[in-house]
């Protein structure tokens, strides 16, 4: 499939022009540092120009879990996840990380020249956020497994897919990947020893590979 980006098919001098018309602004965030708290109304768009961060969502219990992973080039904001009352949102940096920010308004708004690449920008976000809806259910395809083993080999697999090789670099730590799948870190620890020790996989740190 081919990699859709916000610019997809929008020359770099067109890009220029629409940092100014859509009002774009850039910020470089530290390690652990909140990018975007989510709010009820939908306000701005956010692209990682390079860097890493999560998206995290807190629960009126105050258990934060991990939504989602995001790297260069992965868009987030109120459009790809209205929240609601009872849970709290937010994009933390998990390394440096720069950021564009663009207005809602002026993505959804046409200007007076009616230009091609504003039209393919709003074409590129529909696509994006056909993208996020794919993985957002292969990871509810994971969370619904029955055991961590299961949550485990249903991620390593996803990921050896979207990589196209079964040599994997976890893109996170294990802690973190112990809260994206929601499972006990101990619990999956022991698993993934148990699949080492089956032949299943290979690990050396955060290297994996699938036998």
């Amino acid at each position: 499939m081919e990699h859709i980006t916000l610019f997809t098919d929008i020359l770099p001098e067109e890009q220029e022009r629409m940092r100014v018309c859509f009002h774009a602004r850039e910020m470089t965030f530290r390690n652990g540092e909140t990018i975007m708290e989510y709010s009820s109304s939908i306000k701005k768009i956010g692209l990682i120009l390079y860097g890493r961060a999560v998206l995290n969502c807190c629960d009126a219990e105050g258990n934060q879990h991990i939504i989602d992973e995001l790297n260069k080039d992965a868009v987030f904001g109120e459009p790809f996840l209205l929240p609601t009352d009872s849970q709290h949102y937010y994009v933390c940096a998990t390394e440096e990380t720069r950021v564009m920010f663009i207005d809602y308004e002026h993505v959804i708004k046409r200007c007076e020249q009616a230009c091609h690449h504003h039209s393919q920008m709003v074409s590129n976000l529909l696509q994006l956020t056909a993208i996020q809806s794919r993985q957002q259910n292969e990871r509810i395809y994971m969370l619904s497994r029955s055991s961590t083993r299961k949550k485990l080999m249903a991620y390593l697999n996803a990921l050896s897919i979207e990589k196209h090789s079964k040599d994997l670099k976890l893109p996170m730590s294990y802690t973190a990947l112990a809260q994206y799948l929601s499972v006990d870190r101990s619990a999956m620890t022991r698993e993934l020893k148990n699949l080492e020790e089956e032949g299943i996989i290979k690990k050396s740190g955060k290297q994996i590979h699938i036998n």
